[in-house]
């Protein structure tokens, strides 16, 4: 893990360099916030699957998750393209029951922390209106706790926006549409400078 950790910093530190060396470059920075991510459908199939292989003697209800809080960093690196890294944050609680007798078991929580580098190609990149497609693949440090136990896992994590759009010059909104850890719609604020 901190080899991975080590890596990601190292990658976004030559980006940034090479983006301040190179007049005319764009730094994207980002904050904002996805519904319906993978975290969560992740979630949803393993109580399923715990529920299937208990025989039905465990129950899992009243699940909530936070949504994915998603900060971001963009360098463009041609008159189209972009490459940064988005760092996702998401935490989950639900409760257990025992199905035979309807007793609470315990609470079971968890989070996602996802470093997912990504790349981004501009079809539209207009001053006041730009709109883009994108792909991200990286690492999400999976934890969870039921009563004294722990598991900590590294998963895969991944996004891909078939179309996202950024409205504004210097402060600007954005959302889109992605399938992935940033959620299937994700939305908020960028900084270009």
């Amino acid at each position: 893990m901190k080899n991975l950790l080590f890596i990601l910093a190292l990658l976004a530190l030559t980006i940034s360099a090479n983006a301040q060396d190179s007049p005319g470059k764009r730094i994207t920075l980002s904050a904002g916030y996805g519904l319906l991510t993978v975290p969560q459908i992740i979630q949803g199939t393993s109580d399923l699957l715990g529920t299937g292989l208990s025989g039905g003697l465990v129950r899992y209800e009243d699940a909530t998750f936070t949504g994915a809080f998603i900060v971001g960093a963009k360098f463009l690196i041609g008159k189209k393209v972009t490459v940064g890294i988005d760092g996702v944050s998401e935490k989950f609680t639900k409760n257990v029951y025992n199905d035979s007798n309807d007793q609470l078991m315990g609470e079971s929580d968890g989070s996602y922390i996802s470093l997912i580098p990504r790349l981004d190609f501009y079809w539209l990149n207009n001053p006041g209106i730009r709109l883009y497609s994108g792909i991200g693949v990286g690492a999400s440090f999976a934890k969870q706790s039921f009563n004294s136990d722990k598991e900590d896992k590294i998963l895969f994590a991944f996004n891909a926006t078939p179309i996202g759009v950024e409205a504004g010059s210097t402060i600007c909104v954005y959302a889109e549409t992605s399938l992935g850890y940033n959620g299937l719609i994700n939305a908020g604020l960028r900084l270009r400078f």
